[in-house]
């Protein structure tokens, strides 16, 4: 199976358009994972939002399902500004879910859901009720505690060859968000015992948020899960050195940031990463691990 991975690149219509189409054709992909802030500044507010034009125009010529998953920006950017939660907009989350019905390339059947195969689970979660930790639902939420229960529950009822975790936030990265020491990332992070659990863990979690293309983990594959970054779908942001007892950057080097996305082909032998950037044109050599014996 092979898979474009996208993400924030809600503040244009065809940035990527031209990258994505050309490695369609030299290869054809088996869909998108649109890894959230699907639309900026605020999100939709219906499902007949103009702003759906940046769906159809962006993705849409390739003609492949497209599963997302919410962003923080998909829900007006959400943030604690004294005793209360600030939102840019009224923003509707639940019309993404909703617009299945008129475009039919996009898959979007609950804030969190599962692509099941014999080769492959990838497990679709909502993470901004988990780096805000909600204790309530917020606009369709579900709470971080339901959020948790859901993702422990497919990881653990996973029998596939590989498990994916796919969501929007960072849990560890070289840009602002994963270097910024707030509550948001002390969040995520905390679901590293899951995603790390033997026999039940993740070989990989994919996510956006931070505007760039990263990939850290062990290269050797025998520590997972390795963690994805593919945020470079609208704008880049400033890649900088970590802390050395986080996982190690495997791409890129040095750390460079440009508009792009990253391809994922997953045989039962190996999950494969390569990184192109808005034309098509491949950065680095594709970085591979081998399955594990669980």
């Amino acid at each position: 199976m092979r898979f474009i991975v996208a993400g924030d690149a809600g503040a244009t219509h065809s940035q990527l358009r031209a990258g994505m189409l050309r490695i369609q054709q030299q290869r054809p992909i088996d869909g998108v994972l649109l890894v959230g802030d699907n639309f900026y500044p605020c999100g939709v507010q219906s499902t007949i939002d103009p702003q759906w034009s940046k769906i159809t125009e962006h993705f849409g010529p390739l003609h492949v399902p497209i599963y997302p998953v919410l962003g923080n920006h998909d829900y007006g950017d959400p943030q604690m500004r004294g005793a209360e939660l600030w939102t840019c907009g009224p923003t509707d989350p639940q019309a993404e879910l909703d617009e299945s019905e008129r475009i039919p390339e996009w898959h979007f059947p609950a804030r969190n859901y599962t692509l099941h195969s014999p080769l492959v689970d990838i497990i679709m979660i909502d993470t901004q009720p988990i780096a805000s930790g909600f204790e309530l639902p917020f606009r369709g939420s579900a709470t971080a505690s339901q959020e948790r229960q859901f993702l422990e529950r497919e990881l653990a009822g996973s029998q596939a060859v590989w498990r994916i975790v796919a969501g929007h936030h960072t849990i560890f990265s070289s840009g602002i968000h994963g270097r910024t020491n707030d509550s948001l990332r002390k969040n995520m992070r905390a679901l590293l015992p899951m995603l790390r659990s033997r026999g039940t863990g993740a070989d990989l979690y994919i996510c956006g948020h931070d505007h760039d293309l990263e990939l850290l983990g062990d290269r050797t594959g025998r520590v997972r899960p390795l963690f994805l970054v593919s945020g470079a779908g609208s704008g880049s942001g400033t890649m900088k050195r970590r802390v050395a007892s986080e996982p190690p950057t495997l791409f890129p080097s040095p750390l460079e940031t440009f508009l792009g996305f990253a391809v994922l082909d997953v045989s039962p032998a190996a999950l494969t990463i390569t990184f192109y950037d808005k034309q098509g044109t491949q950065h680095g050599l594709p970085l591979t691990i081998t399955r594990r014996v669980r």
